[in-house]
């Protein structure tokens, strides 16, 4: 692949964006479509804090620090070079728009914005900023998009403040009509976001790239009103579209995670690593855009959530690893374990878990790798 070193990049979360709600956005799913997309990119955390960090570091959450909702203030920025920090190294004007100071690391911006969720209104705001750095010599943008998750909020966290066996379960169809009612303003945002890149004129250099930190439940799993909870695929199996100007546009359907972005923003712009970067734990998406035989990477996540039948929002006690069509999830609060055949049960409702079997105790030897590596303290390790 060619070098974009004199390229800008946009890099754009959608908040809370479930996977299968993309073909529901016209502009959206044209983007796809004439795009690099990654269908089989999972997030390593399925709750915004964490998964933003490991977007920014290439790490897992228990490396780089934020591994709980109660931890925001606990990243290693003392001992992590962020993407952004590399960006500004290599000639970029770095520029972020966030909900909260507190959702990504701040080192290696040169310009740092928050919005007011309340009041913003994001077609504006984020054009506006566009068109203010369109003016720079090449410069990367990170937008935060919430319009979706604020709504979700609302609706049913702040709303609703019944117990978790209330009809939510029960209402899929209501809760999946909801959720669509958001998403006409999202796809206009999208629309816009392109349509400003062409009115700065500089479509022709500037790499878009859309993702999803983590899905949001519609009450596939008792216990689990939105997201962060569990490490099931409806949270988990998000995306990321990467639209390089002249490119042909591809689906790569091969298994890969956050953390890979930030490497293959890295390789993109040709930076060769003068920084102490060998923490790194994602690898670079580019081969699997380029060689057919590339092999699907192992998905390793890790949550604890705010609610649900176990909190643990201090620390991280779900945790789950994914490969060959099949997943493993360790629940470590009441140490039970469920294993799903992802092929044939896409929804994970069969548990098949055996501790007898040959072919778990693989699984589960994958997944104490994981945990050693990261170094996360279980009652596995105990």
């Amino acid at each position: 692949m060619n070098s974009y070193k004199d390229y800008n990049i946009i890099l754009i979360n959608i908040d809370g964006f479930r996977k299968d709600k993309i073909d529901y956005c016209p502009t959206l799913k044209s983007l796809k479509e004439n795009s690099y997309y990654f269908s089989k990119m999972n997030t390593v955390a399925p709750y915004t804090f964490a998964s933003l960090h490991s977007v920014f570091t290439g790490m897992y959450p228990s490396k780089h620090g934020v591994n709980g909702y109660y931890n925001i203030f606990e990243f290693k920025k003392d001992f992590i070079t962020t993407l952004p920090e590399i960006l500004k190294k290599s000639g970029y004007y770095t520029s972020c728009d966030i909900i909260s100071e507190v959702v990504i690391p701040k080192q290696g911006f040169d310009e740092w914005n928050i919005f007011d969720e309340k009041s913003v209104n994001f077609v504006t705001r984020h054009t506006e900023l566009i068109k203010k750095l369109s003016k720079k010599e090449k410069f990367f943008l990170f937008l935060h998009y919430t319009e979706v998750h604020k709504h979700l909020v609302r609706e049913i966290i702040q709303k609703d403040n019944e117990e978790l066996n209330d009809n939510f379960f029960e209402s899929k169809e209501e809760n999946h009509k909801r959720l669509d009612s958001y998403l006409p303003d999202c796809d206009s945002y999208v629309k816009a976001i392109q349509s400003s890149l062409k009115e700065f004129d500089i479509d022709d250099k500037t790499i878009l790239i859309f993702f999803a930190d983590h899905g949001t439940s519609i009450g596939e799993k008792e216990g689990e009103k939105f997201y962060g909870v569990f490490t099931y695929d409806y949270t988990i199996n998000v995306f990321s579209i990467f639209h390089i100007p002249n490119s042909i546009p591809k689906i790569i359907e091969k298994q890969c995670r956050t953390i890979d972005l930030f490497p293959t923003i890295r390789e993109l712009i040709g930076h060769v690593p003068s920084e102490n970067l060998e923490e790194i734990q994602g690898e670079s998406l580019i081969p699997l855009i380029d060689d057919p035989n590339a092999k699907n990477r192992d998905v390793f996540v890790e949550t604890g959530g705010l609610y649900g039948p176990w909190p643990s929002p201090h620390k991280h006690n779900v945790f789950c690893v994914k490969f060959d069509d099949h997943k493993l999830i360790y629940n470590d609060t009441p140490q039970t374990w469920e294993f799903y055949d992802l092929q044939n049960d896409p929804d994970e409702n069969n548990n098949l878990y055996n501790p007898n079997s040959i072919k778990i105790k693989r699984y589960k030897e994958r997944l104490l790798f994981y945990l050693n590596q990261n170094k996360i303290d279980t009652n596995l390790r105990s």
